[in-house]
This record gives structure tokens, sequence and C-alpha cells, in this order.
């Protein structure tokens, strides 16, 4: 039985229509949810004047139901995007996922 994995990425609003196109494209993806969300760090220093005044950077946060024997796929397509941007992305194991 393969794996499933939640697969969770946060990128900033520069890079959000370009991940959803790589999303998109991807044969084997049936789909993916993405999440408006605030970012709250002690170093203010890579935000902008705004984001040091509110406090918080935005961020959309991707989130990916994708089977471990597909992750390099989905890796190698975000990769040349997300790579220099350093981006952040972790796995979580789903214990079960089904539908009623």
């Amino acid at each position: 039985m393969t794996e499933i994995l939640l697969f969770t990425l946060n990128a900033p609003t520069s890079l959000k229509d370009e991940i959803v196109d790589r999303l998109i494209s991807l044969p084997n993806l049936t789909g993916f949810n993405l999440n408006k969300m605030n970012g709250y760090s002690k170093e203010h220093s890579l935000f902008d004047i705004a984001e040091q005044v509110e406090g918080y950077r935005t961020f959309y946060q991707f989130e990916v139901l994708i089977a471990s024997n597909e992750l390099n796929m989905l890796k190698e397509c975000l990769n040349p995007v997300c790579q220099p941007a350093k981006l952040r992305y972790w796995l979580t194991p789903v214990i079960e996922s089904g539908h009623f």
C-alpha cells in the first residue's frame, strides 16, 4: 500500500500564481488547497516596511495530498520556482483519507 502524505508549502504572494500553474500542470494531481495566511517571525529583516509595521507577512499556504511515490515528481516540478526563493515545505503522514 502506498503511503499518502500531506505536502505543505508556504509561499509569498509574488510566487502564488506560478506555483498554482505548476501544480495544475501535474497530470497525477487531482487538486490542492490554497489558504491565505499571516506569518509572524522574530526576524523582521526580510519584511518590507508595511509588513514590519503590521508585524506579519502575508503568505499563501499550499496543501497537496500526494502518494509518497509521486513526491519526487512534485518537488522537481516546484524546484525551479521554490529553490531560488528558499521556500520552506514539510511533509505530514496521512493516517486516513476518504469521502463521506
